[in-house]
């Protein structure tokens, strides 16, 4: 079977990235845990992406196939999202659950290494692509780039399935982390190649 191209995204191309990635995490279970009503999610976690997509883009570390059916999100070293962007979409995460999200958060940030580092916020594919591997082959051309600048890779894990092909890519589990009912999240990273 013909790979896919991957390329970097440009601006015209920010809407389909946002399309595919809602419908990726339409199920993910950290995400639909912090919003799981349909229209809350729809609303918010498209505020997420715009803000995501929005950080990676000027470095070029918004990546797709040609038909934008799957997306990484990598924002580089030094280069942090501003918490204050999504602060607004706190108020749409269910009231018992926001102070054990915002304890979460804080925790990611725990795990961030402090050296230079990619870090990998979101990486999906539309469901009706599962399983052609896609998601393989736009994580594989993303962490060339990574390779040849010789710095880690890093990311959160939110949904277990998604593990064993970080694994296979070089990605080590830091920890396990949950708290409350929230379902669990895996740091993890890769040292520089």
């Amino acid at each position: 079977m013909e790979q896919p191209n991957i390329i970097v995204i440009n601006q015209d191309q920010v809407e389909s990235v946002k399309s595919s990635m809602l419908m990726a995490f339409s199920s993910d279970p950290f995400i639909r845990w912090l919003f799981p009503n349909p229209n809350d999610y729809l609303k918010n976690f498209s505020i997420w992406m715009d803000e995501f997509i929005s950080t990676g883009l000027p470095a070029e570390g918004v990546y797709a196939d040609d038909e934008v059916s799957g997306s990484a999100i990598w924002h580089p070293p030094g280069i942090h999202l501003d918490p204050e962007s999504i602060g607004p979409t706190i108020s749409a995460i269910p009231s018992d659950r926001v102070e054990t999200a915002l304890k979460l958060f804080d925790i990611f940030g725990t795990f961030h290494p402090a050296e230079d580092h990619w870090y990998l916020a979101f990486l999906g594919v539309d469901p009706l692509k599962h399983g052609k591997g896609l998601g393989s082959n736009i994580l594989k051309k993303t962490l060339e780039k990574i390779d040849k600048q010789g710095v880690v890779a890093y990311l959160e894990s939110s949904n277990p399935q998604n593990i064993s092909l970080y694994e296979r890519y070089g990605f080590e589990i830091m920890e396990k982390i949950q708290e409350g009912d929230s379902p669990p999240i895996h740091p993890m990273i890769r040292p520089a190649q």
